[in-house]
């Protein structure tokens, strides 16, 4: 295996592991409810600062990515997560597992920023690359529920956090021993990337939309990935904690795979066409989501989902079109500060109108009205007609 090759598997994992963490609570709270007998909507109250620090860290982590080392970065992520998802599982008051949670959510932040740079600045293919990696996040968000419901159900809820803790931080282990060995690359490094020249009227105008995008994407991907258990929970009735995760599983397997076709479109076809497709489609598929029950609703999940991630490869490499490669871990930091900085306000929606409505209509229609707004603002894209 050569330097690109460990690369694009270390932090694939790091991609699959993060999501698993990140999508863990909301399994296990359904466990941790009737447990403790805690609301859902004041348990779920509880995600909201590690939630809102998987965007907050995003910046500082980028930014010493880039003055140090991506790699070494990527140890700090896989050892840290493991020992706050420990930390998680042992929790036994809601303050102890308030603490934990935050810290899960502050070492989740470093991925983004850091593995996605890591991949761009060391494949040719980019946008194939961007799509294996794209593939494994599914595959996270996937397993992370259908997990975390299997080992709720056949251990506990402490276990179903603690197993997957320990085999991060023997990850971050392996990872320690391959630079230290020089199979992976300590410094980080470059690689020729053609960037568009735009004026200065056309980068702001660019800023701004990209912005707007990419916070509306990741509100409506938070409000969908929080809310989906106890969704299904409602709706579909008469299913434990291990068929909600083999649901879920099911969809975001589904949708990583698509991330794999989008990073292949991405390479051949005009990125803003692919863009705004992929944006305008989840507005029906939320819509849809919104008012209906049964086993339906998973098909309508199912596309939403792959729309939602088939144009993930796209929007990085947008972002890599016009950002120097020495500023990529601060650039992409600042996309995921607001991709998962919307991460409470999603937690805040779900809670309000889950404690009002005892339902999810509302919150729904909200990602359908945010999708159609966008695709809208997608079309001032001032984006060349070539992908080069």
């Amino acid at each position: 295996m050569n330097n690109t090759s460990f690369t694009l598997l270390f932090s694939s994992i790091g991609h699959a592991l993060m999501h698993m963490f990140a999508a863990f609570y909301f399994v296990i709270i359904l466990t941790i409810e009737k447990e403790w007998s805690i609301s859902y909507d004041q348990l779920i109250r509880l995600w909201s600062l590690g939630a809102l620090l998987i965007g907050l860290g995003a910046i500082p982590f980028g930014w010493l990515s880039d003055k140090w080392s991506r790699s070494g970065t990527m140890t700090i992520m896989f050892i840290g997560m493991g020992i706050a998802s420990i930390l998680c599982g042992l929790s036994t008051s809601v303050s102890f597992l308030f603490f934990s949670l935050s810290l899960l959510g502050l070492f989740c932040s470093i991925y983004h920023p850091v593995g996605i740079p890591w991949v761009i600045n060391s494949a040719n293919k980019q946008g194939r690359a961007l799509g294996i990696n794209g593939i494994f996040g599914g595959v996270g968000i996937g397993s992370g529920a259908f997990i975390a419901g299997s080992l709720t159900e056949l251990f506990n809820w402490q276990f179903a956090f603690i197993l997957p803790g320990l085999i991060s931080i023997v990850i971050g282990l392996v990872l320690v021993y391959l630079i230290y060995v020089n199979k992976i690359s300590y410094r980080n490094f470059f690689i020729n990337n053609v960037q568009q020249d735009h004026s200065r009227n056309e980068m702001m105008l660019i800023a701004f939309i990209m912005l707007l995008s990419m916070f509306a994407l990741g509100l409506s991907f938070h409000n969908t990935q929080t809310a989906l258990p106890k969704v299904f929970e409602i709706r579909i009735g008469n299913i434990n904690s291990i068929q909600i995760g083999f649901m879920i599983g099911i969809i975001y397997f589904i949708s990583g795979a698509t991330t794999f076709i989008g990073g292949l479109l991405a390479d051949r076809f005009n990125l803003k066409v692919i863009y705004i497709i992929g944006i305008f489609l989840q507005f029906p598929c939320y819509l849809g989501i919104a008012y209906i029950s049964g086993y339906s609703l998973v098909i309508l999940c199912i596309l939403a989902a792959i729309f939602n991630a088939s144009i993930l490869p796209t929007e990085n490499l947008l972002l890599s079109k016009f950002t120097p490669q020495k500023y990529h871990g601060v650039v992409y930091g600042i996309k995921f500060i607001l991709a998962f900085g919307s991460g409470p306000i999603s937690v805040f929606l779900i809670s309000e109108i889950y404690s009002i409505t005892l339902e999810f209509t509302y919150l729904f229609l909200i990602n359908a009205v945010m999708m159609a707004f966008v695709s809208i603002f997608i079309l001032f894209l001032p984006i060349k007609i070539k992908n080069t």
